[in-house]
């Protein structure tokens, strides 16, 4: 049977195995084995070499329990912040013999835990699945899993490191992201940056205002809108209008991780308790990885993600769950900076081959990265202020 541990730390925990009750029975040993030798008495030696003895017993067998022991660890794929996820520890026993009166521990400030196994047939193994909540992305130190026996009589306990610590990357938090409506809200803002937590009237995409070209077959990623409902009729399948300058799906976001000036309090909404600019950059991450990860679903289009720090970080690929993988990796660990916007990543967007993709720049209020950018690339710079996340309507947060 399978029970949650009790924590028995050792009496000299790193120079000697007895535990608490293994140093009193070493100790009243050596007493009789004292007083029957001052005394001559041989019924309190003998009591005190059968104590030694049982301790010496108790050595060897707690010692023999934890050979041939293994662990393994396992994560699910994608670990993201603030979301359960599942791990398993497995211990097995690569012995001839049971192992018994194990103990298992698991170290780590925030999922510490124990387990015990009272019986662990040979060649057989036990596995504990649980739940863990991780509550920052980035890297994360899962501690080492440690085996402990006293058994047969709990006097000594031997300690054994089963799987030493190991480093995993946890992603940014995901929200969920209406593609269209995304579209919508971006192209409806003017070239010069603008807050984006405010509300517009939805407007005709630009494709809607292209010159017209001609009708094809309807594909699962056209707008209804574009649907010619008496050509479909007439030829008994859905057709759409094809424009000459109709926007790609392709997508190149360029993350501003400059922190602004606090803002007043007297500036929010009443009854809104404002976000620390801390709390405020992560929502904005968590933000622009939903947008990626949303941008990754539908394949073989471009995204590009580039970071305005100090050493630009700039991700271009097709669009997919590896794509997604390197995105999101880069997102985990990308820091907030409390100075001026590093301009450098400009450059290395010149230097890549850019597709005709809508470009958005994503930052607190307003970027000063906008307009060089738009100069540099001599294309149109979308601004999304993600100050107020909650008020965005084609985002609702993880």
């Amino acid at each position: 049977m399978n029970q949650p541990a009790r924590n028995s730390t050792p009496l000299f925990s790193g120079l000697s195995p007895l535990t608490a009750a293994g140093g009193c029975c070493l100790a009243i040993a050596l007493v009789l084995l004292g007083i029957g030798l001052h005394r001559r008495i041989n019924l309190l030696l003998l009591l005190g070499d059968v104590l030694v003895v049982i301790t010496l017993l108790n050595l060897l067998a707690a010692g023999r329990s934890l050979r041939r022991l293994q662990a393994r660890r396992y994560f699910d794929e994608w670990l993201f912040a603030r979301t359960p996820c599942n791990v398993e520890v497995q211990v097995s026993n690569l012995g001839r013999s049971t192992r018994l009166g194990l103990c298992i521990e698991e170290g780590g400030p925030e999922h510490a835990a124990a387990w015990r196994i009272d019986y662990l047939p040979a060649q057989g193994s036990v596995s504990w699945r649980r739940q863990v909540v991780l509550p920052r992305r980035g890297r994360h130190t899962w501690g080492a899993v440690r085996a402990s026996s006293g058994y047969p009589f709990g006097l000594v306990e031997w300690r054994k490191l089963l799987l030493a610590e190991e480093t995993v990357t946890v992603l940014p938090r995901l929200g969920w992201v209406h593609r269209g409506r995304f579209l919508r809200h971006m192209r409806a803002l003017a070239v010069q940056p603008q807050p984006a937590h405010l509300r517009r009237k939805p407007q005709p995409s630009t494709a809607a205002q292209a010159e017209f070209h001609g009708l094809r077959s309807y594909r699962s990623s056209d707008s209804p809108r574009l649907i010619h409902w008496r050509t479909s009729a007439r030829r008994g399948e859905l057709m759409v209008r094809e424009f000459e300058d109709e926007p790609s799906d392709n997508l190149v976001v360029v993350v501003d991780p400059t922190l602004p000036a606090e803002a007043p309090r007297s500036q929010a909404p009443f009854g809104y308790e404002p976000l620390s600019l801390l709390e405020q950059f992560e929502e904005m991450v968590s933000l622009v990885a939903s947008i990626c990860w949303e941008w990754c679903r539908q394949r073989d289009d471009r995204l590009v993600l580039a970071t305005a720090t100090a050493e630009p970080l700039v991700l271009d690929g097709l669009t997919g769950p590896a794509h997604a993988r390197r995105i999101l990796e880069g997102l985990a660990v990308l820091e907030c900076s409390p100075g001026p916007v590093h301009a450098a990543v400009i450059g290395h967007l010149q230097a890549q081959r850019l597709p005709s993709a809508l470009v958005v720049v994503a930052a607190l209020g307003r970027s000063a990265l906008a307009e060089p950018l738009r100069r540099a690339l001599g294309r149109r710079v979308h601004c999304l202020d993600a100050t107020r996340t909650d008020r965005l309507d084609f985002y609702t947060p993880g």
